[in-house]
């Protein structure tokens, strides 16, 4: 049985709600992912997305060009269409991961300096430092091969489970 459309929009808000709290996205750029993960068909110009998710034009345009950038959403068109249309981006989502994982390279680098500075003081103080940059670099070590696994599944699958 299918989904309500009201059940449909909740659902865009329980997304929205996560990644406002967790991702510190604005909140429509959370309803926008979420009802662009199951609305039907999957393809949403902007005036179908402000219409559903009850949001100005402007921010819907504001949202979908971040998320765009953010390689979590893609702009397409239809032949014989002028509207422009926007579904979730497949490939995009495993892209950011590996993008975020990039950027652990940096933090390494700032504890790196943490971990010189200090170098001759006591063992509990180096700690605290070396347990978050153990993180990290198990992060870095293990989490690419993982994600490349996954990519590499999908495309064997057709982009299915």
């Amino acid at each position: 049985m299918a989904i309500t459309h009201d059940e449909a929009v909740r659902f865009a808000e329980d997304v929205a709600l996560y990644f406002e709290q967790d991702a510190g996205l604005p909140r429509i750029s959370g309803r926008v992912i979420g009802w662009l993960l199951i609305c039907d068909p999957p393809e949403q110009t902007a005036g179908q997305l402000a219409e559903t998710l009850q949001a100005s034009k402007a921010s819907i345009s504001t949202s979908t060009r971040q998320l765009i950038q953010a390689g979590l959403v893609e702009k397409i068109s239809a032949p014989g269409d002028r509207r422009t249309f926007y579904r979730i981006n497949d490939s995009g989502w495993v892209d950011s991961v590996f993008e975020r994982l990039a950027a652990v390279s940096n933090i390494l680098k700032v504890l790196e300096k943490g971990s010189e500075l200090l170098a001759q003081d006591t063992p509990a103080r180096r700690e605290r430092l070396e347990n978050v940059a153990d993180l990290y670099r198990w992060m870095q070590r293990e989490l690419p091969p993982l994600l490349a696994r996954h990519r590499e599944q999908r495309l064997l699958n057709g982009g299915k489970k």
